[in-house]
């Protein structure tokens, strides 16, 4: 009786609906993380949880983002995005240097909330330590080692609060797709990617 289900809705075509559904659970929890006139860091940015996660943080007040990709063609992609204040090009699993651009692109305030949606090992500690002090560290992503996200933070005495990534949020299905009907930008991003 708690199976999870969504109506595929007729305005929005059926690949493009199961790719948004895939990741709804994140800008979902974005929703309930961030606040007004917080800095938000997306470890994987430019993959379709990372895209979401950073519209849905937008529509706060005065909040900045901050996307941290690898290839080329997520950077090129990502910049053309309205919704990133900064976009940074780095391998995640680099953990000083994500940790230094974030302090000069946050005037080393570093990040209020750090969202992890990389599908690569190994980038727990670049998250860690781009969160300000009593910041929260968000690791939707199901690549993160739990043991090295705790452990990591203990090691380099970093007091920030770790949430696991959980793939249901109530209302998350709805919530990601009205972010496309909201979003003319997000949605052609997405159709161009998933609708073929």
């Amino acid at each position: 009786s708690t199976g999870l289900f969504a109506r595929l809705p007729a305005d929005i075509p059926d690949k493009v609906t199961l790719a948004v559904l895939d990741v709804a659970g994140a800008p979902a929890q974005t929703r309930k993380l961030v606040k007004d006139g917080d800095t938000v860091l997306i470890v994987g940015g430019g993959g379709k949880s990372g895209v979401l996660c950073a519209y849905q943080a937008k529509r706060k007040k005065n909040v900045k983002t901050i996307a941290v990709d690898y290839s080329d063609e997520a950077i090129n992609r990502l910049k053309t995005l309205p919704f990133f204040d900064h976009v940074l090009q780095a391998d995640a699993r680099n953990s000083v240097l994500i940790f230094e651009k974030v302090r000069e692109a946050t005037g080393g305030s570093l990040a209020d909330v750090v969202i992890n949606v990389a599908n690569i090992p190994e980038t727990e500690m670049s998250c860690i330590l781009s969160c300000r002090p009593h910041g929260i560290v968000y690791f939707f992503s199901m690549a993160t080692s739990f043991t090295r996200a705790a452990l990591g933070a203990e090691g380099v005495g970093a007091d920030v609060d770790l949430r696991i990534g959980n793939g249901y949020t109530e209302g998350h299905a709805d919530l990601s797709l009205n972010l496309l009907r909201e979003s003319p930008v997000l949605r052609k991003l997405f159709e161009e990617a998933y609708a073929v």
